[in-house]
């Protein structure tokens, strides 16, 4: 290790560590609704923009890169979402939640902020703001933070 790095390395490793840890955690109690943390992104940006394409579901999403066609091809097959040929060109699929679906997202909700309260009770606001903001500059002009604005968080 070069000493000079020491604290470069650290914040690598800490941001690898606490994805890990996150990523294990969600993973955990989404085990308990039958899903995995990338299926519940996807239920939840669809939730969100209702009949879109694959391709721009692909632009939204954090947890793939590049397109998410098996992942969606897994969740059709457990009937979360359906695809739904586009009225206007035939050539084109849409994406929608199924019912069951919609059900899920109702759990996610859940998980999602009992996670988020976890998060609250160790960091206050303006600790999580300006850890935010500090993330933010590392990804700046990157397509996750294009996916992170598309989705309503301005980085």
């Amino acid at each position: 290790m070069n000493k000079r790095f020491k604290e470069a390395e650290k914040f690598r490793y800490l941001i690898l560590a606490v994805q890990r840890h996150g990523n294990k955690l969600l993973k955990d109690l989404l085990k308990e609704i039958g899903i995995t943390p990338s299926q519940s992104e996807v239920i939840s940006v669809l939730k969100n923009n209702e009949n879109i394409t694959l391709k721009q579901l692909g632009y939204l999403l954090i947890c793939e890169e590049g397109s998410p066609s098996r992942l969606i091809d897994r969740m059709v097959k457990e009937q979360l979402i359906e695809r739904i040929k586009d009225s206007a060109d035939s050539r084109f699929v849409r994406l929608k939640l199924t019912k069951l679906g919609q059900e899920k997202y109702s759990s996610i909700l859940e998980i999602e902020n009992g996670v988020y309260q976890q998060l609250e009770n160790i960091y206050t606001n303006t600790e999580l703001q300006k850890t935010n903001e500090l993330l933010d500059r590392f990804i700046s002009d990157t397509s996750l933070s294009e996916a992170l604005n598309k989705r309503g968080f301005s980085c």
